[in-house]
C-alpha cells in the first residue's frame, strides 16, 4: 500500500525537490526512510526505502557512491535523496546511468529542509492516503442501530485491506461467534489453522509486538512445508476493557512493511470505533425498548395502533411475529438487576444480532422478545429457543455464583401489538408450569392444558391443601395418596383401581375408607372429587 515516489513528490511539502535521474522509476513504492551517515550505512538498509544523504559521507569517502550504485543495496532502494550543492556539488554521468538503468529516482533536496520535516510529510501523506482508502462514509445506516450497516462497514475495510494491500484479512466477533474474511483466500492460505490458533496457537511459535499499545503482535511458525516462517498479525479489538472480536492479517511467507503496518493501524482503529458506537447505540436501544415494555405492560401505550407507532420509532419490525420468555431468577440472595452488564454481555454472547430483544422488568424478571423465523415450523422454533435459553441458562450460572433461573415460555407467536397478552401467557407458564412439573427449568403455556384457565394463588393453595396436607405430608401415607390418585383417574372403580395396583379389590374399598376417615371429604362429591384431582396432579 505504502506511497509512490510520485505522490510524494506532488505533495506540497515536497514542491522544491528535484528529479535529477531515474525518471522511470516514480511509480515505485516508498515503505520506509534510511538515513546515510556512516560509509557502511547502506548495509543496513532493507529495501523499499527513500534514503537521504547530507552528501558528507560522500565528499569524505571518495569513490563511495561509485560503489554503493553496483550493490544490490542500491537496486533495492526506491529513491535516493541527496541535498546537492551542499557537499557535493554535482553528481557523474555515469552514476546517472545507473540511476537510470536501474530505475531509482536521484532526487535533490533543499538544504532548508530537516530530517524530521521529511519524515514527519511522508508519514502525513502516507496516513491520508491510507484513511481515504478505508472511506465508508457512503454506506448509510437505515437506523442508529443497524447491524446490516455494520456489516457492510465490516466488509468494506477487510476488502480494502486485501485490495490494497494484497494480504487477506478476517475479523472474528467473540460475541456472536461470527467470521467475516475478506476474501475465501484467507481460508485457504490458514486451512490447517482453527480459529483461535490466530490468537492463542497451539503449537509452537514465536511472537514479535509490533505495537504495544494497540497490542498488535506477528505470530510466526516454522514449518517444513514452507522456504520461509508462516506468519499473521493479530490484532484485539477492546470495548471497556473486554476484548470483543479478533483483527486478523496473513502474511504467510512475505512480511508486510513499515507503512503496510500504518494501513493496519488504521483499518483497526475503524473497527475500533465501530464496535464502540456499536455499543453505545446497543445500550441506548435496550433502554428505549425497557421503556417501551414498560409502557405496554402498564398500560401506558394501549390500542394497537399506538403500540406500533411506538414500535416503528424503535424498528422493532411491526410485520414479524414474535415469541414471549420471561425469565425469573428465583434465589433470594442474588438481585438480577444488581448484575446488568454481566446480564447483557451473557446475552449478547449467546444470540445473534436481531434474534433476540431483552428487557429487565423487574429486579428478578426478565422478558425476552424471539423473532419467529417463518423457516421453520413452530416447534422447530421453540426448540431453538429453548436451545438457546440453555445456554444462555449456563453462561449466567458460570459468571453470577448462585443464581437459579426458570424460563416461562409463550409459544404462541403474535405481532408486537400483542406483547401484553403473550406476556401474561409466559408468566402463567412460570407459575403453573413449576407446580405441574417441577422438575423442569422450561415450561411452555401450550403444555399447561386447562391448568392454564386457572389463577392460583399461594395463600388460596394453602387454603385448598388442609384437606390432603395429613396425607401428603407423612411418609407412611404415600400407599394412600398413590391409591387415591389412580382411584380417582379410574373414575372410582374399585376393580380396575385394583387391577392397576396389582391388589386385591378389598385392599383398595380398605384404604379409600382409610382416606375418608383421614381427609373427611365425601368422595361422592364431585367438587370435592375435581379439587382432589387438582392437587394431586399439581403436587404430587
Amino acid at each position: 500500500m505504502g506511497i509512490s515516489v510520485r505522490e510524494v513528490l506532488d505533495a506540497d511539502f515536497f514542491k522544491d525537490f528535484k528529479v535529477i535521474a531515474g525518471h522511470t522509476g516514480l511509480n515505485k513504492q516508498i515503505q520506509g526512510i534510511a538515513i546515510l551517515d556512516a560509509p557502511d550505512g547502506y548495509l543496513w538498509t532493507r529495501g523499499r526505502e527513500f534514503v537521504i544523504s547530507s552528501g558528507y559521507i560522500f565528499m569524505q569517502n571518495p569513490g563511495l557512491l561509485e560503489e554503493y550504485v553496483k550493490t544490490p543495496y542500491f537496486r533495492n532502494a526506491t529513491c535516493l535523496g541527496i541535498k546537492l550543492g551542499r557537499y557535493i556539488k554535482e553528481i557523474p554521468d555515469e552514476i546517472l546511468k545507473e540511476f537510470d538503468k536501474h530505475e531509482v529516482p536521484l532526487l535533490s533536496i533543499p538544504s532548508k529542509d530537516s530530517w524530521m520535516d521529511i519524515m514527519n510529510a511522508i508519514n502525513v501523506i502516507v496516513m491520508n492516503k491510507n484513511i481515504r482508502q478505508f472511506k465508508v462514509g457512503e454506506i448509510k445506516a437505515r437506523k442508529f442501530l443497524d447491524s446490516s450497516y455494520h456489516v457492510r462497514k465490516i466488509d468494506k475495510i477487510l476488502s480494502a485491506i486485501e485490495y490494497e494491500m494484497k494480504f487477506p484479512a478476517m475479523l472474528y466477533d467473540l460475541s456472536n461467534e461470527k467470521v467475516y474474511y475478506s476474501s475465501g483466500r484467507f481460508k485457504e492460505l490458514s486451512e490447517e489453522l482453527k480459529i483461535e490458533d490466530f490468537w492463542n496457537p497451539s503449537f509452537d511459535f514465536s511472537k514479535e509486538t509490533l505495537c504495544d499499545n494497540l497490542k498488535m503482535a506477528r505470530y510466526r511458525v516454522y514449518d517444513a512445508r514452507y522456504e520461509k516462517p508462516f506468519s499473521w498479525i493479530t490484532v484485539p479489538i477492546t470495548v471497556d476493557n473486554k476484548t470483543k472480536a479478533y483483527f486478523v492479517v496473513i502474511e504467510a511467507t512475505e512480511l508486510i512493511d513499515y507503512y503496510d503496518q500504518f494501513a493496519l493501524r488504521i483499518g483497526f482503529l475503524m473497527i475500533q470505533d465501530m464496535y464502540e458506537q456499536i455499543l453505545v447505540a446497543q445500550s441506548i436501544a435496550d433502554i428505549d425498548f425497557e421503556k417501551f415494555i414498560d409502557s405496554v405492560l402498564k398500560g401506558k401505550l394501549i390500542g394497537k395502533d399506538e403500540i406500533i407507532k411506538e414500535a416503528l420509532e424503535l424498528n422493532l419490525g411491526i410485520n414479524n411475529k414474535s415469541y414471549a420468555v420471561v425469565m425469573r431468577q428465583t434465589n433470594n440472595e442474588i438481585i438480577l438487576s444488581g448484575f446488568r452488564d454481566v446480564l447483557k454481555n451473557c446475552i449478547r454472547g449467546t444470540f445473534e444480532p436481531n434474534y433476540a430483544r431483552m428487557a429487565l422488568i423487574e429486579d428478578n424478571k426478565c422478558l425476552f422478545l424471539f423473532k419467529k423465523d417463518d423457516d421453520f415450523s413452530e416447534q422447530k422454533n421453540i426448540e431453538m429457543i429453548t436451545e438457546k435459553l440453555n445456554n444462555l441458562r449456563k453462561r449466567m450460572e458460570l459468571e453470577i455464583n448462585g443464581i437459579e433461573v426458570a424460563f416461562g415460555i409463550s409459544d404462541v407467536p403474535d405481532f408486537i401489538y400483542g406483547i401484553k397478552r403473550n406476556y401474561m401467557r409466559a408468566e402463567k407458564a412460570l407459575d403453573i408450569g413449576k407446580l405441574l412439573y417441577p422438575e423442569d427449568k422450561f415450561w411452555a403455556y401450550s403444555k399447561l392444558g386447562a391448568f392454564a384457565w386457572l389463577d392460583i394463588k399461594e395463600d388460596e393453595i394453602d387454603i385448598m391443601m388442609k384437606d390432603i396436607d395429613l396425607l401428603l405430608g407423612s411418609e407412611e401415607h404415600k400407599e394412600l395418596v398413590n391409591t387415591l390418585k389412580v382411584y380417582l383417574e379410574c373414575k372410582m372403580n374399585y376393580s380396575l383401581t385394583a387391577k392397576n395396583l396389582f391388589v386385591h379389590i378389598n385392599t383398595v374399598r380398605k384404604r379409600i375408607d382409610e382416606i375418608g376417615d383421614l381427609t373427611r371429604l365425601d368422595l361422592e362429591n364431585p367438587m370435592n372429587r375435581l379439587k382432589l384431582e387438582m392437587l394431586l396432579k399439581l403436587f404430587y
